[in-house]
């Protein structure tokens, strides 16, 4: 599974990203779900298939997608370049973390995966880590070089290492409004 969508990827990531529509069909095939906007290439993702993209979403170059469980980007979202989408974790046990054959041997570590939700209208910045099992709720601004750990509520700019809350948005960050007062 994990090498056809490979291949497809990398022929998506062949066609420049002028060609929207040639995009867009490469895209809603390989994708769980494609409402339409743009991917700039290059992108990674391990499946496709368990990613959720709403419309008008933009995602900027080099953002990797490590899908075992579904990501879901809401609609109008903007994600900077080189966000990392990491829905796979391991056990902190490490009997636990062990993947064993029949002998008792190890033959590599067993994942969990837990899906990332980001809803409507949200701003992730450049470098931002998102870690399984997170949501970021609608229009809130994730400021670049976070991880994400934890849920973010609404209407928040959340920020650091790892992110948290540092205040609410308020109309005053209309920058509009605020030139025309």
């Amino acid at each position: 599974m994990q090498a056809e969508a490979r291949k497809k990827l990398d022929r998506l990531n062949a066609v420049p990203n002028s060609d929207m529509f040639n995009r867009t069909v490469m895209l809603r095939d390989q994708l769980g779900s494609f409402g339409g906007g743009m991917v700039m290439s290059p992108v990674t993702w391990e499946y496709g298939r368990h990613i959720h993209i709403g419309e008008g979403v933009f995602i900027n170059f080099e953002c990797v997608f490590l899908d075992g469980a579904d990501v879901r980007i809401g609609n109008g979202s903007v994600i900077a370049p080189r966000v990392q989408f990491l829905t796979a974790g391991h056990p902190i046990d490490p009997e636990e973390r062990a993947l064993r054959d029949e002998a008792g041997r190890i033959v590599g570590g067993n994942a969990i995966n837990r899906p990332i939700t980001i809803g409507e209208n949200v701003w992730i910045g450049a470098n931002v880590l998102i870690m399984g099992g997170v949501s970021i709720g609608d229009g809130s601004t994730i400021g670049a070089g976070s991880v994400v750990t934890r849920d973010v509520p609404g209407g928040v700019v959340a920020a650091g290492n790892p992110c948290r809350v540092i205040r609410t948005i308020a109309s005053k960050d209309n920058v509009k409004r605020s030139r025309a007062a």
